[in-house]
């Protein structure tokens, strides 16, 4: 029986489809057939079901799950035919209120197809609230399908396959084997609020990202580059992932893509990993990070930072950092931001913070990488150097350290800026320097203020060769070398050295 309903012609659900002795997946594949333009199917009812439903080349309907549970059958096949809802070229729909389970507890996990809901080619589509749980391999899986079923020659993969136009508000992935969300080809989508995390059981398995959500096309060069290209991610939470809370990759080109306002928390590997072109990290709240083991198996890859831009990434930008709760244990191999030496030059990392907790801040190594206007508080650290730059012509500047531990920054390359930033220093060094540039050449000393606590007599600037110091300011310091040189600077003027603040 169908029913008008505003905006759709009609209004349908599983029972109009029931058959006398019938089974679920039957009625359910039946009511799934019927949707179409101007449909809307509403769920009256949880379903266990042996086996995958198909919905396949339809457009401008709409499901609505009403919090009803579509959920795999205890011991159902894994791979291909092994998910909850396969969604293959449909066009202009919407799936809103439904969860879906893999059932993993009581099925085989494996790196298979069996995802809970893939979107295979599909464009212009919404999901809202929509849940992929206890997958036993992704949660959701959005791609343009397998060799052989493309719209190219030959049934080769092209770029009108790649999923288009699609949104995903307030979606929940939860507790899957591989990732919450795995998109393999995508251009232009968003990922607006909701939660991915729980993600663990590869790593220990094998090898995997483990990740809350994983932008990673397959590594198949006979398809178009870039199939992953103008994807946004805004507030959403990541949390208690085995791996990374966001992957980012470059295979076959990422890029364009943008992080907004989101959470991540206790995630084992990193809170994002990336190493994709074009990326923007806004605003990014991190909690819990820690140099613990995040797999148990002593072949795994180490963890690096909790914001780790990797090998071959491309341009960066992050942009006010937050973090919270991090474990003062974290030695430079595990900082808070880590940039690879093999990154992009022109890394740029601005506002960052933290609530006191951390003691190594960034480690930053590419060349060109900017490091400027932040206040981070350091009064509960206990190890010292949190920031270290081995890489070529940074620039650190407009920055407040308080409570700094020992040295507050390292360089080791050619050329480092170093201006316009306060340093308030809680425990000094006698062997160190406050800011050591004793290993860079042709250093730069510009407009910064050092002052320490409490009467002090150590090292505050660790010059190299061929140096540029000028107009430095030192409080409550009285050793006559705390301008160290290994050489006699290139140019040296207006430092000085106060006993006290000036009153103005």
């Amino acid at each position: 029986m169908r029913r008008l309903l505003k905006g759709y012609l009609n209004l349908m659900t599983p029972n109009d489809f029931r058959r006398v002795g019938d089974a679920p997946l039957s009625r359910l594949q039946r009511f799934f057939d019927a949707l179409g333009k101007g449909i809307e199917g509403v769920l009256d009812a949880n379903y266990v079901i042996p086996s995958q439903l198909v919905i396949d080349r339809k457009s401008g309907f709409r499901l609505r799950g009403n919090g009803h549970h579509i959920k795999l059958a205890d011991g159902a096949p894994t791979g291909w035919g092994g998910s909850a809802i396969y969604i293959v070229r449909c066009t202009d729909f919407q799936i809103v209120d439904l969860i879906c389970d893999g059932n993993r507890s009581r099925r085989k996990v494996s790196e298979d197809p069996a995802h809970v809901i893939v979107i295979d080619k599909c464009h212009r589509w919404t999901f809202r609230d929509v849940h992929a749980v206890n997958g036993t391999c992704d949660g959701f899986f959005i791609s343009a399908g397998g060799n052989n079923a493309g719209s190219g020659p030959d049934g080769a993969v092209a770029l009108d396959d790649c999923p288009s136009e699609w949104k995903m508000e307030r979606c929940v992935a939860l507790n899957n084997y591989r990732q919450g969300l795995s998109i393999i080809e995508s251009i232009g989508g968003l990922i607006d609020g909701g939660r991915y995390g729980l993600t663990d059981g590869i790593l220990d398995d094998g090898s995997g990202p483990g990740a809350g959500i994983d932008l990673e096309p397959d590594d198949q060069p006979g398809r178009p580059l870039n199939r992953i290209r103008n994807i946004r991610i805004h507030n959403v939470l990541f949390d208690s992932n085995q791996g990374p809370g966001l992957l980012i990759t470059r295979v076959n080109g990422v890029q364009n893509i943008e992080v907004s306002d989101c959470t991540f928390d206790q995630n084992r590997k990193a809170a994002i990993e990336s190493v994709g072109d074009e990326v923007t990290i806004l605003r990014p709240r991190i909690k819990g990070w820690s140099g613990e083991a995040y797999t148990r198996r002593a072949t795994a890859p180490p963890k690096r930072g909790a914001i780790d831009v990797g090998y071959k990434a491309g341009p960066t930008r992050i942009v006010d950092p937050e973090f919270l709760t991090t474990s003062r244990n974290c030695t430079t191999a595990h900082p808070c931001i880590y940039v690879h030496g093999g990154a992009a030059a022109n890394i740029s990392i601005t506002g960052i913070k933290s609530d006191g907790s951390a003691s190594i801040i960034c480690g930053a190594h590419s060349p060109h990488v900017r490091v400027s206007h932040s206040v981070i508080d350091l009064r509960n650290a206990n190890q010292q150097d949190a920031f270290t730059f081995l890489g070529d012509y940074p620039v650190f500047e407009e920055m407040m350290l308080l409570g700094v531990y020992r040295r507050a920054a390292y360089f080791g390359g050619k050329s480092p800026r170093i201006s316009n930033n306060k340093f308030y220093i809680r425990v000094s060094d006698q062997e160190s320097s406050v800011i050591s540039a004793w290993d860079a050449q042709s250093p730069e000393f510009r407009s910064n203020l050092v002052e320490y606590e409490t009467r002090d007599a150590s090292i505050v600037f660790g010059i190299g060769p061929d140096a540029v110091v000028t107009n430095n300011i030192v409080i409550n310091n009285e050793n006559p070398a705390a301008f160290s040189s290994t050489t006699a600077p290139r140019l040296s003027s207006g430092n000085q050295m106060l006993k006290a603040r000036p009153v103005r």
